[in-house]
């Protein structure tokens, strides 16, 4: 017994729109684990530190204590955080929870690590007046994709521990 021609033609349908969609249930899953899950910077006793490293042509400038990059965005004009709802999801400030402080590791001045009041609650860790963000396209430590990216209303930059910021 042979199938009508229209159920087969429904069939491949089907089974197309079905491949479709796990290739991209997979797409999906790899991004989130390779870029949104990752951990970008802890709270070891309490304390976020903010470190230096050597990345790259940029030099030497500041980064988690996991290594990923720490950005700055010219429209806070080191006074307040501008970058917030889908935003802050691509370049998620660098936030202090409840009871937990900001620490500056060796070669980050303390006398320029600040806090300043996050749009989500919490505070946002600073450096020299200005919030500190990491980026979600830094997809692991010593990169700094974000570099003078343009997005969401500015470009993105890093900082040196000397306060500079690292514009093209």
């Amino acid at each position: 017994m042979t199938r009508p021609r229209g159920l087969r033609r429904r069939a491949k349908v089907v089974l197309s729109v079905a491949a479709l969609v796990t290739v991209v249930a997979a797409f999906a899953a790899y991004l989130y684990v390779h870029y949104v899950d990752v951990v970008r910077y802890g709270a070891e006793q309490g304390r976020v530190t903010v470190e230096r490293a050597e990345l790259g042509q940029l030099g030497t400038v500041l980064v988690t204590d996991k290594g990923f990059a720490l950005y700055t965005f010219p429209p806070d004009a080191a006074q307040h955080v501008t970058c917030t709802g889908g935003c802050a999801s691509a370049w998620p400030p660098l936030t202090l929870h409840a009871g937990e402080t900001a620490a500056a590791g060796a070669g980050v001045r303390p006398d320029l690590l600040g806090t300043m009041p996050g749009p989500g609650g919490g505070r946002v860790v600073t450096y020299h007046g200005w919030p500190l963000y990491t980026y979600l396209g830094d997809a692991s430590p010593g990169h700094a994709a974000g570099q003078g990216k343009d997005d969401d209303g500015g470009s993105w930059y890093v900082m040196r521990p000397s306060e500079q910021i690292v514009s093209p």
